[in-house]
């Protein structure tokens, strides 16, 4: 058996000692943020490209050092500028694909390490979707079984995100990795979702992703043979996940992220599963429907605005990135009739989805 008494001393060292060092601290607690480790391949692939990474990391008072460090936090949206600067340097289509093959369990700190010392397959899933926002509080992962074929699915529910084609492109390689790292060389994933346009050149897709793919999706996920759930990992530590998920607990617990915040995480793991009520929000936050709302009236909102901002969010970003119809945006933002969708979408933007895609608005 490993000696797990000094994994989680070092980890434990680190998590508390996330002050100083250059400004390393984390943001305030209702900007979403992450651990910089998921953005690892950007100096790499930056490098690779032919662009010297250091410049451009300076210009966003970045190092390369900063994305090997554990502990270095960033908020989302001056990340979701340095890809789109990536982008446009590297003249790359592609450049989260690329970042996205140097995503693993590893990167995703503790909720990572939590998984890899869990039971199985299924249970390490779910181990990352309880701590994920140890890691990542700006978006969620989700799993939904159907007809005997699991989903892993990871949606943002950050609104503005511009460059979110290639925050897509980046997750489908990181759940393919995730998985696969769990399950062994021998899984292959059935298919990958893309909620973004087929792009003009498929090559780099099929050479990186080596799977089919499903472009113009409504979720970026992996799907593959539920069966895999079951299989146990052969290496899990019992020891050291009992004393990672205890630290996982206790900081999670500490964090106390604004209601909002927790909210939104909430209304978009929800919505990925189908239903959004506020009493399954309720449910999830462990309190009653009439508390939540309460406290959300106390914060100066309600559960409908914020699922509305939600389904917004949502809804122009399909918009703007797949060629999905409208009836499917609609029943995946949980509306059962269209023309319902069609009279929200109006009253959030002026507009019909129809006419929001078709203009110059809808691109920006």
């Amino acid at each position: 058996m490993r000696d797990s008494l000094p994994i989680i001393r070092d980890m434990r060292r680190r998590m508390l000692s996330r002050q100083g060092k250059g400004g390393n601290v984390a943001p305030a607690a209702d900007a979403p943020y992450f651990h910089l480790t998921a953005l690892r391949g950007i100096p790499i692939v930056l490098e690779a490209l032919g662009v010297p990474s250091e410049p451009l990391l300076r210009d966003f008072g970045l190092s390369r050092e900063d994305f090997e460090d554990p502990d270095r936090v960033a908020p989302f949206p001056p990340m979701d500028d340095l890809v789109q600067a990536c982008v446009r340097r590297t003249r790359c289509a592609h450049f989260g694909l690329l970042v996205g093959e140097h995503v693993n369990l590893q990167s995703l700190g503790i909720a990572g390490r939590l998984a890899l010392n869990t039971r199985s397959v299924g249970a390490a899933l779910q181990e990352l979707i309880a701590y994920f926002a140890l890691h990542d509080n700006g978006g969620v992962p989700s799993l939904a079984i159907h007809d005997a074929t699991a989903s892993y699915a990871y949606g943002l529910h950050t609104p503005g995100i511009r460059s979110a084609d290639q925050v897509y492109d980046l997750s489908a390689v990181a759940l393919r990795n995730i998985v696969r790292q769990l399950c062994g060389p021998a899984w292959r994933p059935d298919f990958i979702l893309l909620p973004r346009h087929r792009p003009a050149d498929l090559r780099p897709y099929r050479e990186i992703l080596a799977s089919p793919i499903r472009f113009d999706a409504v979720q970026c996920a992996v799907n593959f043979p539920a069966a895999w759930l079951q299989q146990p990992l052969a290496d899990a530590d019992p020891l050291l996940h009992s004393l990672l998920r205890e630290r996982a607990v206790s900081v999670l617990a500490a964090q106390h992220p604004p209601l909002r915040t927790e909210v939104r995480r909430v209304v978009r793991l929800l919505l990925a599963g189908g239903e959004c009520s506020r009493a399954a929000a309720a449910a999830q936050l462990g309190m009653h429907e009439r508390t939540l709302g309460r406290r959300l009236q106390e914060a100066g909102t309600t559960f409908q605005a914020l699922l509305d901002e939600a389904r917004s969010d949502l809804a122009r970003q399909l918009l703007r990135s797949t060629r999905t119809p409208v009836a499917r945006i609609s029943t995946s933002l949980g509306y059962r009739d269209p023309t319902v969708f069609t009279r929200a979408f109006r009253r959030w933007t002026g507009v019909t989805p129809r006419q929001f895609r078709g203009s110059v608005g809808g691109h920006q």
